[in-house]
């Protein structure tokens, strides 16, 4: 019996460990699993905390003190791009985390299934704020797109800067990255 117990226990870690996982903290989902599945480098790779996220708004402050607020409210930001690759055999994990998220409370905002290509947006709200947003983009063989972020997401604040028109005054990314370490002020290493 206590043999069976252990092999149980085993079988269980073994499935949680390849599941993507739900973090403890409210809107924070793991894409992990999710890009390992992509075998493959992302073109693009995003993963800001807090601390990226705070530098970020301080940076925008003098220009545009609306945004800064904005992005001084994001505790994570996850970001994955992938391009010409086979998007296909991420389904059973992509499918495992939209169970989870459902589970957890998430809504889905927005899904779109159209031939090859599968969108997923889901929203964590609370009754004040947004407190994230996932989603998770695969077009068949071309583009796979997996992205979190999470914070206390004012959407009456975002919507009152979306209607200003000034959303993004200020803005530069070029400038941005070229205060990250390593990179030129071409924003090239």
């Amino acid at each position: 019996m206590k043999t069976r117990f252990s092999a149980v226990l085993l079988c269980l870690s073994l499935a949680l460990a390849a599941t993507p996982a739900l973090s403890s903290e409210p809107g924070h989902v793991d894409l992990t699993p999710l890009a390992g599945a992509m075998n493959t480098t992302p073109t693009v790779n995003l993963a800001f905390g807090p601390a990226m996220m705070a530098g970020f708004a301080e940076t925008l402050r003098q220009n545009n003190p609306e945004l800064a607020d904005v992005l001084k409210s994001v505790k994570g930001l996850r970001v994955m791009v992938y391009e010409d690759v086979d998007s296909s055999g991420t389904e059973p994990r992509a499918n495992e985390l939209l169970d989870q998220m459902d589970a957890a409370g998430w809504s889905p905002a927005l899904t779109i299934r159209d031939g090859s290509t599968e969108i997923d947006l889901l929203l964590l709200e609370s009754e004040q704020y947004v407190k994230g947003l996932t989603l998770l983009l695969r077009d068949g063989s071309s583009t796979a797109v997996f992205a979190n972020i999470h914070g206390d997401l004012d959407p009456v604040i975002i919507g009152q800067l979306i209607g200003s028109g000034k959303a993004m005054e200020g803005f530069d990314l070029g400038e941005l990255m070229s205060q990250l370490p390593g990179q030129d002020d071409n924003g090239e290493d």
